[in-house]
């Protein structure tokens, strides 16, 4: 009796360490990502016991969820006595390591298995109850294997186990197998199966990437050819349960389907374990058979939701991971965003389309680099002063052809900035450096490789009215070619006798067609290739460069740059698409016409743009001042590192319009920004009027009402507010000066107000 007293005073002990143990644990440290080696991991990283050579990690966060919280009682048991410790939410320590703490301070503890401490759900506890989840140490059927952020979002076939959830149904000797179970499909069970009649309705989940067919958990006992997978989870048995459902015993929800299914060999599981992909975790039932519904969210999207809910679920240091991953994805949705603006050049829906080609530059330098404004305006800059350059040695008086042009910007251009490498490597764009290829470097440092330089030429040359596509632009070239970039004049796309080469490797050097390198991106031809394609480039030959040196943390970063600007392609194609379905729509609506067949005519910008207008200094002025003006609607946000690099010239060109000039021209910003702290911080900067933030109204009634697909956007309004152009961009960009203002398309000079034409 009087050997048990210290055990049940330790024991109790450890009540009163729990509740500072959990204050630690809440407010654990973000998840440590390495620069090079292991990708971030959910493993605990805390050693607490040695056995060994082998460290033992303490990985057990236990956390009730609900509302309220559910009591979850465990048991620590020591030499047969035992106390139950019921954790809820406020409770989510180290409990594993407190019990190792307590067995050394037990007398005699070292070396008695029937003193080794361990924790378990009593018995008889219906692990049904609430919604919880801890981590375990062992991999056994039944436990959750919860994928650490990143591990497989580059890995081929298995990119499918990306932020994934999987039920672990078999482990051995002859290797383990499971099932996803947050990722739903858009399919039923019926849709791919008639064998399950009772079940046709069901939602069907991808279970992996192995096997063709569909499996069936569920947590109802007793079912003929059914396997216990853990207590209170089963796998098979669906004849026995369509008779079920259909006696009206059971019901089709308390079944669970999945196509195919995940598949380790003997020991693959284990040593990617050992290696962090995986963390194993033991939950309850609702977890698993309970599928989530998440109404309004594209079922694509679907199990990243559940992934972070498993983490909350967890608490402790899992919600940090949780919390550093949706940072994450944010930052990568915002860029995402910024690549769809600059393929748009503020208007066009087309990728084949965008132009501007120092805009993609800058976006890619600002992925790894804190830039700041100046670095971008710097850029930009760079541009300008080489086209003036270029303008002023050109003859006065008559227009330049094409090729007089791109002589004296070749000239110009390569006596000020020089090409970087061993001579006999400048034709191998494959020998760039990676830190060489940064726009804002090549600026800085006048200096850079052909491919690096590209951007610069490319740009100046598009301001001076000769717009280049590069050759030549497949990610890995078979043989060292020269970096070349075409021209073709207008109303000779596409004919390669017609077309104007250059060879940037060679500074600049023009040549015909029978001088072009005959290994080019295109079979039988000199073709030229979007833009979109030399940015995919140059994000490959970073990853390549960042993995010979062994960083693979930016590999990974790279990688990922590419999967975002391909899913910018593919949303500017869908809104592509989008405004040609509506055109169509359009042209065929009964209400496209007025009551005598007459085209409706636009709304004008006074009946959209009312009550009062905010400036920078918070004053306001009223929208009728407006009237009698042109006015430009400036459609922006500061995120947009476009519209960042556009807005100091527009500054530029209004400064002198307004004040140099005298002009009757006003400007007004619509913004973009996702909140009002963003917007003031933005528009502080401006010197003309804004739209308030908070009127959102009007903010999307002008937007509907100029059709805005892409920021930035400068749509230009005559003084009876009828809509002149969306072009204002690109018109202030081929003349910075403002000397054709208003910049009226051509055309557009004979048109009337309407109030004239009625007279």
């Amino acid at each position: 009796m009087m050997g048990r007293v210290p055990v049940m005073m330790l024991l109790m002990l450890v009540l009163g360490l729990l509740q500072c143990v959990a204050a630690l644990e809440h407010r654990g440290a973000p998840l440590r990502v390495p620069r090079a080696g292991a990708v971030p991991t959910l493993r605990g990283d805390h050693p607490v016991a040695e056995t060994g050579d082998r460290t033992e990690y303490s990985r057990l966060s236990l956390r009730g969820g609900g509302i309220p919280p559910p009591l979850i009682p465990l048991a620590v048991v020591v030499g047969g006595t035992s106390i139950a410790l019921k954790l809820n939410e406020d409770l989510r320590g180290r409990v594993l390591k407190l019990v190792q703490d307590l067995k050394s301070k037990i007398p005699g503890g070292k070396g008695k298995q029937s003193l080794r401490p361990k924790v378990v759900i009593p018995e008889g506890y219906d692990v049904r109850n609430g919604t919880w989840a801890y981590e375990v140490n062992e991999i056994t059927p039944g436990c959750l294997l919860v994928a650490s952020p990143d591990t497989f979002r580059f890995a081929g076939p298995r990119q499918v186990l990306d932020q994934s959830v999987i039920l672990l149904v078999r482990h051995g000797k002859s290797g383990s197998s499971g099932f996803i179970i947050n990722r739903p499909t858009q399919f039923d069970v019926g849709d791919v199966t008639k064998k399950l009649a009772a079940f046709e309705q069901n939602p069907l989940y991808l279970g992996g990437d192995i096997g063709e067919g569909v499996y069936m958990i569920h947590g109802i006992p007793g079912l003929r050819n059914a396997t216990e997978v853990s207590d209170g989870i089963y796998y098979g048995g669906s004849e026995h349960a369509m008779s079920l459902v259909q006696d009206g015993v059971a019901k089709p929800e308390d079944f669970r389907f999945f196509f195919k299914y995940a598949a380790w060999a003997p020991g693959q599981l284990e040593n990617e374990m050992e290696s962090g992909c995986w963390c194993a975790v033991r939950s309850s039932l609702d977890l698993v058979l309970k599928p989530r519904s998440y109404p309004g969210l594209h079922f694509a999207k679907a199990h990243k939701v559940f992934w972070h809910q498993v983490l909350q679920t967890l608490g402790g240091r899992f919600q940090n991971v949780s919390r550093d991953t949706i940072i994450k994805e944010e930052t990568e949705r915002m860029k995402m965003e910024e690549w769809v603006a600059i393929l748009q050049d503020g208007g066009n829906t087309s990728v084949l389309n965008h132009e501007g080609i120092e805009m993609g530059a800058m976006a890619m330098s600002t992925v790894t680099s804190q830039l700041t404004q100046p670095d971008l305006e710097a850029v930009h800059d760079s541009v300008l002063a080489m086209t003036d350059k270029v303008k002023g040695l050109l003859p006065a008086g008559e227009e330049s052809t094409a090729s007089q042009k791109l002589e004296t910007l070749s000239a110009t251009f390569f006596s000020d900035y020089t090409l970087s490498g061993p001579e006999d490597d400048i034709s191998n764009a494959n020998n760039d450096p990676a830190e060489a290829l940064m726009v804002n470097n090549v600026v800085a440092n006048k200096k850079g490789s052909a491919l690096a330089l590209s951007f610069l030429y490319m740009a100046s040359a598009r301001q001076l009215g000769v717009p280049l596509r590069a050759l030549n632009c497949t990610a890995r070239m078979k043989v060292p070619v020269d970096f070349v970039v075409r021209h073709d004049p207008a109303g000779s796309e596409g004919v390669d006798s017609a077309a104007i080469f250059v060879d940037l490797a060679q500074n600049g050097r023009m040549m015909g067609v029978e001088d072009v390198p005959q290994d080019t991106h295109m079979e039988g031809t000199q073709g030229a290739v979007p833009h979109v394609q030399l940015y995919s480039r140059v994000m490959h030959k970073l990853a390549d460069g960042y993995a010979r040196v062994g960083e693979e943390e930016q590999v990974l970063i790279w990688l990922q740059q590419i999967r975002i600007l391909q899913a910018a392609i593919n949303t500017v194609a869908i809104m592509q698409a989008q405004a040609a379905a509506q055109n169509e729509q359009g042209d065929l609506a009964p209400g496209a016409a007025g009551a005598e067949g007459q085209a409706r005519e636009p709304a004008k910008l006074h009946d959209i743009l009312k009550g009062e207008l905010v400036a920078a200094d918070g004053s306001k002025t009223s929208a009728e001042q407006l009237k009698g003006k042109t006015v430009a609607i400036y459609f922006s946000a500061g995120w947009c590192q476009p519209c960042k690099a556009f807005t100091p010239q527009l500054i530029q060109v209004y400064s002198k319009l307004k004040i140099a000039d005298g002009k009757d021209f006003e400007i007004v910003l619509v913004s973009a920004d996702r909140s009002q702290e963003a917007f003031d911080d933005y528009f502080g900067k401006m010197p003309w009027l804004a739209v308030d933030f908070a009127d959102a109204e009007t903010r999307s009634a002008l937007s509907a009402a100029v059709g805005v697909q892409g920021i930035p956007m400068l749509a230009i309004f005559n003084e009876e507010g009828q809509l002149i152009t969306t072009e204002g961009r690109a018109a202030i960009a081929s003349d910075p000066m403002g000397d054709k203002f208003p910049w009226l398309p051509d055309g557009a000079e004979e048109a009337v107000p309407a109030d004239a034409a009625a007279q």
